[in-house]
């Protein structure tokens, strides 16, 4: 081939069952093999650098910018060394396929198949709405008289299309019954919120995703009360193997600003 032509020297045998080294081509590959072995190591070395450098997280884009990175300064504070890049994704990525991702935060009830599913922050639920439409209601009202009033139902409800259900706990926790009507779905939170503060119609806001909206006054909370959500985020892991201390300290830290973050103060409904 190319090989011999280039050295001048025969290297294979051709023959019908395949090819064999010739005495030129096994001195020859076998003063390579260190070179190959070096190649390999100095590959893998590479890889493994990469592995325990920066933590990746996926994680929902609403909870990335309204959550963690409003905390990152404190992280960075106690965990100067610990560098952490966020991947994100509506979906949950398949962490056995994904070995780039070293975990991942989401919103659900759990469990994950195959993963370790670790609860940390709980939800709370109440509708919201523009200022300019929450100033249309009366000034008293409860939920069931407002649905029941059609002040509410007459307007489009707002939420994500992959995640029907927080609408559906959101009803049955306030007590009102019936079917649930159509909600206007879109891909992720953030938009949900920027649709309700446009004037759209009437959201579902999960705290603590909604709460930089109501605190900026863009969303206004249509009822004084709220429904605990049986979706919490959770940190997932992969299961096995040798523990990640990356992943470890990074847990720490999420455990500590959870504990610190109190939910809005309001009663139940």
């Amino acid at each position: 081939g190319m090989l011999e032509a280039e050295l001048g020297v025969r290297l294979f045998r051709r023959h019908a069952r395949g090819l064999d080294l010739t005495e030129a081509g096994a001195a020859y590959f076998a003063a390579l093999a260190p070179a190959w072995n070096g190649m390999r190591d100095a590959t893998e070395a590479v890889r493994a650098h990469g592995r325990h450098g920066a933590l990746r997280v996926s994680v929902m884009p609403t909870f990335a910018a309204n959550w963690l990175v409003p905390r990152l300064g404190r992280l960075r504070g106690r965990h100067a060394d610990l560098q952490v890049e966020f991947h994100t994704s509506a979906d949950l990525v398949d962490l056995e396929a994904r070995t780039d991702i070293d975990c991942a935060i989401r919103l659900g009830r759990g469990p994950w198949p195959g993963l370790d599913c670790e609860p940390f922050l709980p939800v709370h639920a109440f509708p919201v709405a523009s200022p300019a439409f929450v100033a249309t209601l009366p000034a008293e009202r409860r939920p069931r008289d407002l649905l029941l009033g059609r002040l509410l139902l007459g307007h489009p409800l707002i939420g994500t299309s992959h995640q029907p259900a927080f609408w559906r706990d959101w009803f049955a926790g306030a007590g009102v019954d019936g079917p649930l009507p159509e909600v206007r779905g879109f891909d992720n939170l953030q938009l949900v919120y920027e649709a309700a503060a446009a004037g759209m119609g009437v959201a579902l806001g999960l705290d603590p995703l909604v709460r930089p909206y109501v605190e900026q006054g863009r969303l206004v909370r249509l009822f004084p009360g709220q429904v605990a959500l049986p979706s919490r985020f959770h940190l997932l892991r992969r299961r096995g193997g040798t523990p990640d201390r990356r992943v470890q300290r990074f847990r720490t830290w999420l455990r500590t600003e959870a504990a610190a973050f109190a939910p809005t103060p309001a009663a139940t409904v």
